[in-house]
Order: C-alpha cells, then sequence, then structure tokens
C-alpha cells in the first residue's frame, strides 16, 4: 500500500531464487505466496518481471520460462495452468512449457512461474525436506566411532551443502511489481538472512531492476 504497484502489473509476486544443482546455479521461482488467487495474464507478468531478473540479476542470458503443473504436456494442469500455458506460447518470452516440481532444481528452466499458493507449498516443501536429509544423516553419522571420524572428515562439504539449502543464505524473496524495491524476509529470519535480505535489496537496487520493469512493460504490452 505504501509502494503500490507499478502501472501495467494487476498483483505482486514473491520471486525467490530456488537452490538447484550445482552444475544449474540458481533458477527463480515465482510466485511463493503474494498472490494465492492468480488470473492467467498474472502468471505472464511475473514470467516477465523473473526473466528480467533472472537476466540482469542472475545473469542468465535469454532465460527459459517453464510453468509449473502436473505434466509436461500442453494439456495437463489446472483451467489456470492451461489458459497461462496458451498465453505464455504467444508471448515473446523463451517459454519451454510446462514443468513439474521435480524438474526445478535440474535446471529445465531457468525462470519457474506457478500461482502463489502452489508455490508457497513448493518452496515450504523443499524446506523442510532439506531439514529432514541434513538431520538424518547428522543422526546416521552419530552411530559409531568410524561414522564419527568419517563425519569430522567431510565436516567441510557437509557445511557446503547446508548452506546451499539454507533459506538464510537466499535473504528474502523480492516482491516484483511494485514502485519500489520490497524484500519479504521468512518469518522465522536470523541475523544472516537479514544481512542476505539487504544484498538482495542492494543488488536490486545496483541493477535499477524498477526501471528495467517499467522499461519492459512499457515495450511489451502487445506480447
Amino acid at each position: 500500500f505504501i509502494l503500490h504497484r507499478m502501472e501495467g502489473f494487476d498483483r505482486p509476486a514473491l520471486g525467490v531464487p530456488f537452490p538447484a544443482m550445482s552444475n544449474v546455479g540458481k533458477v527463480f521461482l515465482a510466485d511463493v505466496g503474494a498472490t494465492p488467487d492468480a488470473k492467467a495474464h498474472y502468471l505472464v507478468q511475473w514470467a516477465r518481471m523473473g526473466a528480467i531478473y533472472s537476466e540482469r540479476v542472475l545473469g542468465v542470458k535469454n532465460p527459459r520460462v517453464g510453468l509449473i503443473s502436473n505434466g509436461e504436456e500442453e494439456v495437463k494442469g489446472t483451467e489456470l495452468v492451461r489458459e497461462a500455458y496458451e498465453l505464455l506460447q504467444k508471448s515473446d518470452l523463451n517459454f519451454v512449457g510446462n514443468i513439474e516440481g521435480k524438474d526445478i532444481p535440474f535446471g529445465l528452466a531457468d525462470v519457474v512461474i506457478t500461482d502463489g499458493f502452489t508455490g508457497n507449498v513448493i518452496i515450504k516443501t523443499m524446506e523442510g525436506t532439506a531439514r529432514m536429509i541434513l538431520d538424518t544423516l547428522r543422526a546416521e553419522l552419530m552411530t559409531s566411532l568410524p561414522s564419527k571420524l568419517l563425519a569430522a572428515g567431510l565436516r567441510p562439504n557437509f557445511r557446503r551443502v547446508a548452506n546451499r539449502l539454507d533459506y538464510a543464505e537466499y535473504g528474502g524473496s523480492l516482491v516484483m511489481g511494485l514502485q519500489g524495491i520490497l524484500i519479504k524476509a521468512h518469518g522465522r529470519s536470523n541475523a544472516k538472512a537479514i544481512k542476505n535480505a539487504i544484498r538482495v535489496a542492494r543488488t536490486a537496487v545496483n541493477e535499477d531492476i524498477i526501471s528495467t520493469f517499467v522499461k519492459w512493460d512499457s515495450g511489451k504490452q502487445g506480447a
């Protein structure tokens, strides 16, 4: 309400880099919770902003845009997904079609678009799964002396893996579609997460991401 929506964008979306395989880099996922009840043209608008962010901030040239569905075929998905699929096909974005949730970490698309309800479920499922895997490994490696010695030797490796899966490393989600920079941090953010949220905000300011969104919209209204 303070910043107001940007002209040409009907609803905001929360966009966040999603952990992916080391050879993939980062996948940009939106929406992860700002607009649970979406319309098809909202998803196209978010795809445009996500593509800009991926290119300008994450350094991905001509980012591939994928749409979350329950199957790769264009006939799959809810009515919202099928309608959004048609609109994305007609746009000038580098749309690669439907992708499933399991495909996100493997980089089948650089920008992954979905409604806020589905995106929020995806991101929180990932957080819970990452924590379960790390806790299970920690418990298993404490079961015997040889395991403890192995764990001590692999500690730097485990720390790097934990950092890649830690929500605090990503700071927060960019609220896209507003007339200013707004970062939504996690509800249980620690000092590390807040520090990285400030880093995300600084990067968005340095890249003049808001002006780029406006310019894109001005030239692509008919797309």
